[in-house]
C-alpha cells in the first residue's frame, strides 16, 4: 500500500478548492494552511469541509514548523517564484499555479534554486489533461503546418477591484495574457512544438483606467517548420469558449474546445470529462494532474510538466510584451 504524503497549501483564495478535492482524490493528506488573512483559512476549512488543521499566516514559518513533504502554492503571480524557492531550498516538492513567475529575473533564480533542490517542481498547466486536448496532441505528433488559438472573455472593473494585485505590472505581471489566456497559450506551443520567435502587440482600450496592464493581445509565432497566430482579450461581453483551430500535417483541419472536437468540419465524438470541480472555464484538469504528480513522485519518476516545461509559456508571453510589433527571440 502507497504511503501518502503530507501536504501543505499556501493561499486559500478561489482556485485552492480544486486542489483540496485533488489532494484527497489523489490519497494524499493535508496537514496544514497558509494564507495571510485568517478569515481565508477559517473559511477554506468550513467550506471544504478540512477538519482542524494548523493554519498560518506565514508561508515560512508554515514550512519549518509544520515540514511538510509537498506544497501547492496558489497566490497572486508575484508569490509564486519566492514561495517555489523557499520550498525547493527544503527539499519540498512544490506543485505551483500558473504562473511559474513573472520575470526572466525570477526565472533565473527558480533555475539555480533546482540545481541545489532535490525536490520536484510542477506546474498547474492543468488544460493538458482535457480529453479533447490531449486527443488534439496524439493527433498532432507528425506535425502541425499552421494553427491558431482564441480567448475571448469578459473581465469588467468589478473582478479587477477583487485584488489589489490583480492589473497590476509589479504583481500580476501582465494581463490577459499571463493570466486568462496562458493556459491556451500553453497547449498552442505543446501541440505545435516551441516557437523560437514572435511579433506581437498587447494595448488597453475598454479597462484604460482601470487595469495598468494589457487587456487585448495579438501575436504570430514561428518556429520549426511551422507558423500559429493568437487572439485574446477580456474586452468582450461576455465570455465564448476557448477555440484552438490546427492544420495537420497530414492535411486535416482540426477545431477544438473544451466540449466540441470536429475534424474536417465534422463532429467527432467528444470525450465525457463528469463534474467541474470550479468555474467551468478551468475544467476538469486539476484532478487529473495533480494524481499524476504525486503517482511521478511515489515512482520516482521526473515530473513532465516541471520548471523547465512551466518556463515556456512564460518566455513567450515576455518575449510579446516585448514585442511592440517587431519580430523578437524569445529568451532561453
Amino acid at each position: 500500500m502507497k504511503q501518502s504524503l503530507r501536504v501543505a497549501v499556501i493561499g486559500c483564495g478561489a482556485i485552492s478548492g480544486n486542489h483540496f478535492a485533488a489532494i484527497r482524490e489523489a490519497g494524499q493528506e493535508l496537514v496544514a494552511l497558509c494564507d495571510i488573512l485568517p478569515s481565508r483559512t477559517r473559511g477554506a476549512i468550513q467550506k471544504y469541509s478540512l477538519g482542524e488543521l494548523p493554519c498560518f499566516t506565514d508561508y515560512i514559518e508554515m514550512l519549518d514548523t509544520v515540514k511538510p513533504d509537498a506544497v501547492h502554492i496558489c497566490t497572486p503571480h508575484y508569490l509564486h517564484a519566492p514561495m517555489c524557492i523557499a520550498a525547493m531550498e527544503r527539499d519540498i516538492h512544490v506543485l505551483c499555479e500558473k504562473p511559474l513567475c513573472i520575470s526572466l529575473e525570477q526565472l533565473k533564480e527558480l533555475r539555480e534554486a533546482a540545481r541545489r533542490s532535490r525536490s520536484q517542481v510542477g506546474v498547474c498547466l492543468q488544460n493538458r489533461y482535457e480529453p479533447n486536448m490531449r486527443r488534439l496532441y496524439e493527433m498532432s505528433r507528425e506535425g502541425v503546418s499552421a494553427a491558431c488559438g482564441y480567448v475571448t472573455w469578459k473581465r469588467d472593473a468589478a473582478y479587477y477591484g477583487s485584488g489589489t494585485w490583480r492589473g497590476t505590472w509589479d504583481q500580476e505581471g501582465g494581463g490577459v495574457m499571463i493570466n486568462q489566456a496562458l493556459h491556451t497559450l500553453d497547449l498552442m506551443q505543446w501541440i505545435c512544438g516551441m516557437p523560437t520567435r514572435v511579433s506581437a502587440r498587447t494595448f488597453t482600450d475598454h479597462l484604460a483606467g482601470v487595469i495598468e496592464v494589457e487587456d487585448t493581445a495579438t501575436a504570430r509565432f514561428e518556429g520549426e517548420g511551422n507558423v500559429f497566430t493568437f487572439f485574446a482579450t477580456v474586452a468582450a461581453g461576455g465570455d465564448f469558449p476557448v477555440s484552438i483551430q490546427a492544420r495537420l500535417a497530414t492535411g486535416e483541419l482540426m477545431q477544438v474546445e473544451n466540449y466540441q472536437f470536429t475534424c474536417n468540419y465534422e463532429p467527432l465524438p467528444s470525450a465525457s470529462q463528469g463534474a467541474v470541480l470550479g468555474k467551468s472555464v478551468w475544467g476538469m484538469g486539476h484532478k487529473w494532474l495533480i494524481a499524476d504528480f504525486y503517482d511521478h513522485i511515489e515512482n520516482g519518476i521526473p515530473f513532465p510538466i516541471d520548471l523547465e516545461e512551466g518556463s515556456k509559456v512564460v518566455r513567450m508571453i515576455l518575449a510579446m510584451y516585448a514585442s511592440n510589433g517587431a519580430l523578437v527571440d524569445i529568451p532561453e
